[in-house]
């Protein structure tokens, strides 16, 4: 059966927040420790993810810190979703340097302008950007 968005959004909510939530538990039991976490990129990136919802918890504790780290990035983990296609994808994460066309930031727009429309191609429509992650490693292997 297929999952409505709606429920794979809930989801993904969920599970990230469980994360976030079980690291910032970790980390206060266990003052002065490290903690890594090994996740998947859609729950890094653009610290809408664990990174974010940690932040979110730790905000009155000057003692914790959080950083995101991206490792080989492709073109479609920097872009919104439906705007690259899997060929493309592939054909960016083949190529010599790895990093044809990425752009480590996401941009959105202002209220009122259409994605897709020309005026979202001009820069004064740009609502802002997110960042990709605070750090960005790209290997050649």
């Amino acid at each position: 059966e297929d999952m409505s968005f709606t429920r794979f959004f809930s989801g993904r909510i969920l599970w990230d927040e469980g994360m976030a939530s079980n690291a910032y538990k970790w980390t206060k039991a266990n003052e002065g420790g490290l903690m890594i976490g090994l996740v998947g990129a859609d729950h890094v990136k653009f610290e809408g993810g664990i990174t974010g919802r940690y932040r979110r918890l730790a905000k009155e504790d000057q003692q914790l810190d959080c950083i995101s780290v991206v490792l080989n990035p492709t073109l479609i983990d920097t872009r919104p979703s439906g705007s690259v296609n899997m060929a493309t994808n592939l054909a960016s994460a083949a190529s010599k340097s790895g990093m044809d066309g990425l752009s480590l930031q996401l941009r959105y727009l202002k209220r009122g302008v259409a994605a897709g429309s020309p005026e979202s191609r001009e820069s004064v429509n740009t609502g802002g950007v997110l960042a990709l992650a605070d750090y960005i490693v790209v290997s050649k292997s």
